[in-house]
């Protein structure tokens, strides 16, 4: 999935520590809200695109119209946070966030299908942009890092909802996953708007760079790199319930089993990332995590069977836990360039990568197989490796002692 937040937020006090529900707690139940409902959608995807008669061709395109839009959210919120606060466009957008998925997960025919992705491209990109807003005005209150957990309880959403998701999706009542979706992201919407205090409208300062700092060769290959990682989380947590229940259609029910262990190893990784941080560089980390989620695709790759399979998206979970938060850090860390200046650079090379995914995919699991296709994501992999090696600077990824 993006990770792009509003900073300037005007600097609030925090509630009585004794208080059950912290603002910490409340931003944390967002996210893992988020992340239950995207996992929901994505254990029942298979089932659906079934129901719907969509084939991967067909939902390739409809997944790259998604990934547009939701770009497009991405980059347009800064527009809306000039006349509404970041607080308030969460606690409105996560119920229509819910609404939107569990659209999604009643869909019962292409059109249908379709008008809902387009739809929930816009609203989860918004979500996930003003949830990491108030995350990193959390993390600011409370003077330590935190965002890396955050993101960590998105993960296990994902993993308890994609298992899930498959499970209900099969069952007798299958309607039970549009009400947890909406359940579960309204309940963390009124949490947000009851706990976390309102910082007020954001105005912050345009970065006034000469524009050849923001095309820096550090910039542009950082955000490429990242590019190729989110196109292949996403792939892994998107398509894994498609080709699982191709492999062995006697398991539909658990189909969601792949996207479940992906999401699980990656939470897993991110709880810990900040104490693998403080032993090793940015870009060492990247590099290996990078090759760790190669061998992952390079198994799924292989087809040998349902258990291997969900074992090889589990090691890609592993190997791209880490990648998005280094390569972060390691673009704020680039000299002359201001932080927001330098993720919107990187964020927008990403796009090279992340924008054409679905649709090489589907284009290809049409032409040959979905397992085909999880190779070519080990091969941009194996280029990305290449790349950080020949083209960043190892001292740029190293934190001062």
């Amino acid at each position: 999935m993006a990770r792009s937040g509003i900073t300037g937020a005007v600097d609030e006090a925090p509630p009585p520590a004794t208080a059950a529900i912290t603002p910490r707690r409340a931003i944390a139940a967002m996210f893992a809200a988020f992340g239950l409902a995207v996992g929901l959608w994505s254990g029942a995807s298979a089932t659906i695109l079934s129901r719907c008669g969509v084939d991967a061709a067909a939902f390739g395109v409809a997944l790259t119209l998604n990934v547009a839009i939701y770009l497009i959210a991405m980059s347009s919120g800064g527009a809306f946070a000039r006349y509404f606060t970041a607080k308030r466009i969460l606690v409105v957008s996560a119920p229509l966030m819910g609404l939107a998925i569990a659209a999604l997960l009643s869909a019962d025919d292409a059109v249908a299908l379709f008008a809902w992705l387009a739809l929930s491209g816009f609203i989860v990109g918004l979500v996930d942009l003003m949830m990491n807003a108030e995350g990193t005005k959390v993390e600011k209150r409370l003077g330590r890092p935190i965002l890396a957990g955050l993101h960590g309880a998105a993960s296990g959403g994902l993993a308890i909802g994609a298992i899930a998701g498959s499970l209900i999706v099969n069952s007798a009542i299958p309607a039970l996953a549009a009400i947890a979706a909406f359940a579960a992201l309204t309940g963390a919407g009124a949490l947000v708007a009851l706990v976390i205090p309102d910082a007020g409208l954001e105005h912050a300062a345009p970065d006034a760079l000469p524009a050849g700092r923001l095309f820096s060769r550090a910039l542009i290959v950082i955000g490429l790199v990242l590019g190729v990682c989110i196109a292949c989380e996403t792939s892994a947590m998107v398509w894994s319930s498609l080709l699982l229940q191709k492999q062995a259609p006697a398991f539909a029910a658990i189909s969601g089993l792949g996207a479940a262990f992906f999401a699980a190893c990656q939470a897993m990784l991110r709880f810990n990332a900040d104490r693998i941080r403080r032993a090793l560089s940015d870009r060492a980390i990247i590099i290996a995590s990078l090759a760790c989620a190669a061998v992952g695709f390079l198994v799924v790759a292989a087809n040998v069977n349902f258990a291997t399979s969900v074992a090889g998206f589990a090691i890609i979970g592993l190997g791209a836990g880490a990648v998005v938060p280094c390569g972060f850090a390691m673009a704020v860390a680039q000299p002359s360039v201001t932080p927001s200046a330098a993720l919107s650079s990187v964020a927008m090379f990403g796009t090279f990568a992340r924008l054409p995914a679905p649709l090489v995919v589907g284009a290809i699991a049409s032409a040959m197989s979905l397992s085909r296709a999880f190779a070519v994501f080990a091969l941009l992999l194996a280029a990305a490796i290449a790349a950080m090696i020949l083209f960043t600077d190892a001292k740029t990824g190293r934190r001062p002692a």
